[in-house]
């Protein structure tokens, strides 16, 4: 079971670090993953074969520690099936669709440029790193990479 948390763990920060969820990414590196150890795990850097890894993760969810507690995020790559100003729909090659809910504080990247959601469009490939709270996934970042080859 250590296994499968900790490269849950490594495929998360890897969608995290693609979706370039700022600050996040060295948070993320540097916390300590919530399980039932007592003691934690070091983060080692990403290795050659990890790095390949991370372009197979399609989504999932971790919980990382924060300043304020811990903080669980949703993570899902694929393509958009559906956006408006206050959602966008996301499917992964697997078949697995979110939708997640788009704030003031969401933060847009279309083709690594600062963007708004307006600028997000149904086809395109996208990294999606969101905060779960309930039952409401809220993206903190987008990453847009355009269409779909």
């Amino acid at each position: 079971m250590m296994k499968r948390t900790k490269g849950a763990l490594i495929a998360g920060t890897a969608v995290l670090a693609m979706a370039g969820v700022g600050g996040g990414i060295a948070f993320a590196a540097n916390s300590t993953p919530s399980t039932t150890t007592t003691s934690p795990a070091p983060t080692a850097p990403a290795t050659g074969h990890q790095h390949r890894a991370y372009g197979r993760v399609e989504h999932g969810q971790l919980t990382v520690r924060t300043k304020t507690g811990d903080q669980v995020l949703d993570v899902q790559r694929g393509q958009v099936t559906s956006v408006s100003a206050t959602s966008v729909t996301v499917r992964s090659q697997d078949g697995f669709t979110a939708t997640y809910g788009v704030s003031s504080t969401s933060i847009v990247r279309v083709q690594q440029k600062v963007s708004t959601i307006a600028n997000v469009h149904t086809g395109d490939r996208v990294a999606v790193a969101a905060v779960h709270s309930g039952s409401t996934d809220t993206i903190r970042r987008i990453a847009d990479a355009g269409p779909a080859k």
